[in-house]
């Protein structure tokens, strides 16, 4: 009855430890193997950091809610992401999540003009007028003063 009894133990000491590694693991969670990923702030506002949350003053910026980060470095608490303006910071780890499809195409995807008129207005031309030829002389120009002593040219 003793022998039973331990076999019996050790078996559900074995059920236990594969029940508690065979748990799922929340998806949208990040890995190291996540890094480089879209990822987007799920949240209200998300305190950002430039430094780090172990700053003296408080978070240099909130995020709303949806801001798509890419994923640089992943934490247990905080993680680097890199904002889409190119900003590097860090940004609570629970504070985002995978980002679903439609907004990384959304924010990543060209914006191409709808018409040439559109694609004028939004053009931003600087004159500077180093670019340009020098104009020519006007062919009523004086006849430059000769220096003394100096041969004429012909």
């Amino acid at each position: 009855m003793k022998v039973s009894s331990c076999v019996l133990g050790g078996i559900l000491t074995l059920l236990a430890v594969c029940a508690t590694s065979c748990s799922t693991s929340d998806l949208g969670a990040p890995t190291a193997s996540n890094s480089g990923k879209y990822y987007a702030v799920s949240v209200k506002q998300a305190a950002f950091y430039f430094y780090g949350p172990q700053q003296a003053n408080g978070p240099d910026q909130k995020l709303p809610q949806d801001t798509l980060v890419m994923l640089i470095r992943p934490s247990f608490g905080y993680s680097k992401v890199k904002l889409m303006n190119g900003q590097q910071g860090y940004v609570a780890t629970q504070d985002i999540r995978a980002a679903p499809p439609e907004l990384v195409s959304a924010a990543t995807a060209p914006t191409i003009p709808s018409s040439s008129n559109e694609a004028s207005r939004t053009r931003k031309f600087h004159f500077d007028p180093r670019l340009l030829p020098p104009e020519p002389l006007p062919n009523d120009a004086p006849e430059p003063t000769p220096i003394p002593g100096a041969e004429p040219s012909p």
